[in-house]
C-alpha cells in the first residue's frame, strides 16, 4: 500500500513539473526575463549603443612574426651609411617564391582588399573545403549509419463492461531502428537495417482468458536487406560522378566537377605566381635603372661642380663674369636637386632608388629596412634576339594559363550539359527487399521455450518477408529539367565564345609585345648614338669656353643634354629587357624560364611530349653586341668613372 502511494505521489509530482514547464514556455515566448531597464536619454545607454568595441583575439597574430617591426626608413641622409647587398635576378625570384606567403602585387591589395589577396594557403583551402572539394564530393558515397530509439508510455481508463476488472490500462512501447546504407557510383543503393518493436501492457491473460493477447509483453524484430537501382534518372556512373547522387537539375557537385574546380583554382594560383615573378623582374630592372639614373646625375653634378669652381676661380682673379659664375652655380644645385629626386623619387610613378628598392623588398617578403641596400648585379640583355612568329603563336595558344583555365571551364560546362540531360528523365527505380522476422515474449530471453526469445525465433527461418517493385515519380512537363538543359547549353556557348575571344586577345597582346620588342631594340641604338653625339659635343665646348670663345651657358647646356641622353640610353636598355620579359609572359613561358613548376605527381607521357614540343627556342644573334662596358652601380654619393669608349653596332 505504501509503495502504491509513493508511486502515485511520484507520478503526480512529474505531472505537475511537466505542466509547469509547458505553461512557462507558452507564456514566456521569446521575451527576455531580464528586469534591467535602460533610459536611452541617459549617457550610459548612448555610450553602449554607439561605442565601437575592440576585437579581442585568442592570441596575437603578430606576436611571433619576424620582420614586421623594422628600423627607421631609408632617407637621403642615411643612404650612404647602408651596406650594399648584391642581388642577382635569379636570387630575387628565388627569394620571392621562398619567403612570400602572400603573393604580393605592385600596388597590392593586401591592406585595402585582403579577400582578393592570393596566398600559399589558397589551394590547400580549396582542397579541404567541406562544401565543394573532391573529398567532399566523395563523401556522398560514404557508408551512412543511422539509428533511432524511442520510448512511449500511455495510461487510459475504460468505460467498457468487458474490461470492468481493470480500472485503467497501461501500455509501454519502444521502437529501435538501425540502418547501414551505401551509395555506389552507378546509382545503386544498398541498405541493411534492423527494426525492433516492443509492447507491454497491464492486461493479464490469466485474469481475462478470453482476451486476444497471448503475452502482456512482446518483441517483434526484423532484419531487412534492400537494393534500389535507378533505371532512368540517376542511373549510370557518369551522371553520379558529375552531379553526385540524388542531384537536382542545375546543381552539380559530383567528383568530376569538384576536380575541375580544383584545377581551375590551381590555374588561378599559377597565374598569381606568374604575376609575382613578372612583378619581381619588373621591379628588379626598375631598381637597376634607378641606380643608373642616379649614376648619371652624380656624374653630371661633379662635372657641373668643376665648371662652377672654374668660373668662381676666374671671378676671384678678376677675369671672369659674375653672371657666368651664377649660371654655373645654379647648374650645380640643379643637378644636386636631380640627385635627391633620383634617390627618393618625385611624384606618382617616380620611385627613385629608395622607392624602387622598397617595392622590390615588399615583393621579396623582406623587412622594410634591415641596414642593407639591395643592389642589382645582373646586367641587362642588349643583344638583339630573333623570334619565329609562328612558333610564338603556337606557344601562346598552348602554354597560356588563361586559356588552360578557360578550357577547364568549357569541360565543366560540357559535363554539366550531360548531367542536365540525364536529370531531365523521370525517376524509375527497381526496389527489392528481403527480411527475416522474429517474435517472442522477450528479446533474447529463454531460448528453451517456444517464442521465449524474439532473436532466436528470427533465425528459425519461419517468418520471411520479401518485396519487389517499381517506383516511378516525376513532374508533369518537367519544366525545371528543360530549363536546366537550356541553361547548360547557354553556359557552354558563352564559355566557348569567351575562349575564342581570349585567343584573339592574346594574339593582339603578342603582336603588341613583339612590336614593342622591335621598337625597344631600335631605341637602344638610337639612344646610344644620341648619347655618343652629346659626349663628343661636350669636350669641344669645354675647350671653347676655357679659351673664351663661347659663353659658359653653352657648356652648361651640353652637360645637361649629356645627362639626359645617358639616362635615356639606360632607360631604353631597361625597356628592351622589359619587352623581352613581357613577350615571355604573353607566351606563357615566364615560369619555365626560371625553372619554376607546380607539381602534384608524375606527368603522363603525353604531357611530357607536349612540353618538349612547345619548349621555348630563343636564338641570339652576335656575341655581346651593344654597350656592355658600363660603369658600376652607385653604392652612395661618391665619384663615378664613366667609360667614354664608343660602342659600335
Amino acid at each position: 500500500m505504501k509503495s502504491d502511494m509513493r508511486s502515485k505521489w511520484n507520478r503526480l509530482g512529474l505531472r505537475w513539473l511537466a505542466t509547469s514547464a509547458i505553461a512557462v514556455g507558452l507564456l514566456g515566448g521569446c521575451r527576455s526575463t531580464s528586469n534591467v531597464q535602460f533610459d536611452c536619454n541617459q549617457p550610459l545607454c548612448s555610450d553602449r549603443l554607439q561605442s565601437i568595441e575592440v576585437t579581442q583575439l585568442e592570441s596575437d597574430p603578430c606576436e611571433d612574426d619576424l620582420g614586421v617591426r623594422t628600423g627607421p626608413p631609408l632617407t637621403i641622409s642615411t643612404f650612404q651609411k647602408l651596406e650594399p647587398m648584391d642581388l642577382t635576378l635569379e636570387q630575387a625570384v628565388e627569394l620571392a617564391l621562398a619567403d612570400s606567403k602572400v603573393l604580393q602585387k605592385l600596388g597590392g591589395v593586401v591592406v585595402s582588399a585582403p579577400a582578393g589577396a592570393s596566398t600559399l594557403y589558397d589551394q590547400a583551402i580549396v582542397e579541404t573545403d567541406p562544401r565543394g572539394s573532391v573529398e567532399a564530393a566523395l563523401s556522398a558515397f560514404d557508408a551512412q549509419l543511422s539509428s533511432n530509439l524511442s520510448f512511449n508510455h500511455t495510461e487510459r481508463k475504460f468505460n467498457n463492461v468487458f474490461q470492468a476488472l481493470f480500472s485503467s490500462s497501461r501500455n509501454d512501447t519502444a521502437n529501435f531502428q538501425v540502418e547501414l546504407a551505401k551509395q555506389t557510383a552507378a546509382g545503386t543503393r544498398f541498405a541493411v537495417r534492423n527494426i525492433t518493436d516492443y509492447n507491454n501492457n497491464n492486461i493479464d491473460p490469466a485474469v481475462l482468458p478470453f482476451t486476444s493477447f497471448r503475452f502482456n509483453s512482446l518483441y517483434n524484430t526484423v532484419n531487412q536487406l534492400e537494393v534500389r537501382q535507378p533505371l532512368l534518372r540517376g542511373s549510370g556512373v557518369m551522371v553520379n560522378r558529375i552531379a553526385g547522387p540524388n542531384a537536382v537539375p542545375g546543381v552539380y557537385g559530383g567528383v568530376l566537377i569538384a576536380r575541375i574546380r580544383s584545377d581551375i583554382s590551381l590555374a588561378d594560383f599559377e597565374a598569381n605566381l606568374r604575376d609575382l615573378v613578372r612583378d619581381v623582374e619588373r621591379s628588379y630592372w626598375e631598381l637597376y635603372f634607378a641606380y643608373r639614373d642616379l649614376d648619371t646625375k652624380l656624374a653630371a653634378r661633379n662635372s657641373a661642380r668643376e665648371t662652377w669652381e672654374n668660373r668662381k676661380l676666374r671671378l676671384d682673379e678678376g677675369v671672369g663674369r659674375p653672371d657666368e659664375e651664377a649660371q654655373a652655380r645654379q647648374q650645380y644645385y640643379n643637378f644636386e636637386a636631380q640627385i635627391q629626386n633620383a634617390l627618393t623619387g618625385l611624384g606618382a610613378g617616380q620611385n627613385g632608388v629608395l622607392g624602387a628598392e622598397r617595392n622590390l623588398r615588399r615583393l621579396l617578403g623582406m623587412p622594410v629596412a634591415d641596414g642593407r641596400m639591395l643592389r642589382p648585379i645582373t646586367e641587362p640583355v642588349v643583344a638583339p634576339i630573333a623570334f619565329d612568329w609562328s612558333q610564338l603563336q603556337e606557344q601562346t595558344l598552348s602554354q597560356s594559363v588563361e586559356l588552360r583555365r578557360q578550357q577547364w571551364n568549357i569541360k565543366q560546362r560540357e559535363l554539366e550539359l550531360l548531367a542536365a540531360k540525364q536529370l531531365n528523365l523521370w525517376r524509375l527505380d527497381v526496389v527489392g527487399q528481403y527480411g527475416f522476422r522474429g517474435f517472442g515474449d522477450e528479446l533474447f530471453g529463454e531460448r528453451d521455450r517456444p517464442e521465449g526469445s524474439a532473436v532466436a525465433d528470427m533465425f528459425t527461418g519461419q517468418l520471411d518477408d520479401w518485396q519487389v517493385g517499381l517506383d516511378l515519380n516525376g513532374p508533369i512537363g518537367n519544366r525545371q529539367g528543360h530549363l536546366a538543359i537550356r541553361n547548360a547549353q547557354l553556359r557552354l556557348m558563352r564559355d566557348k565564345t569567351i575562349y575564342r575571344e581570349q585567343q584573339k586577345q592574346l594574339m593582339h597582346d603578342l603582336s603588341a609585345t613583339y612590336t614593342e620588342l622591335d621598337r625597344a631594340m631600335a631605341n637602344i641604338k638610337t639612344s646610344y648614338n644620341s648619347y655618343i653625339a652629346t659626349r663628343e659635343e661636350l669636350e669641344p665646348k669645354r675647350m671653347r669656353v676655357e679659351e673664351g670663345k663661347d659663353q659658359v651657358f653653352f657648356l652648361l647646356d651640353a652637360q645637361q643634354r649629356v645627362a639626359n641622353a645617358e639616362s635615356s640610353f639606360y632607360r631604353s636598355i631597361i625597356d628592351y629587357n622589359l619587352a623581352l620579359m613581357n613577350l615571355t609572359y604573353t607566351t606563357g613561358g615566364l615560369l619555365s624560364r626560371y625553372n619554376v613548376s607546380l607539381e602534384e605527381g608524375d606527368w603522363s607521357p603525353e604531357n611530357v611530349n607536349l612540353g618538349h614540343r612547345n619548349a621555348s627556342r630563343i636564338v641570339e644573334q652576335g656575341e655581346n653586341n651593344g654597350a656592355r662596358d658600363v660603369p658600376p652601380l652607385s653604392a652612395g654619393q661618391h665619384d663615378q668613372t664613366i667609360d667614354t669608349r664608343p660602342v659600335q653596332y
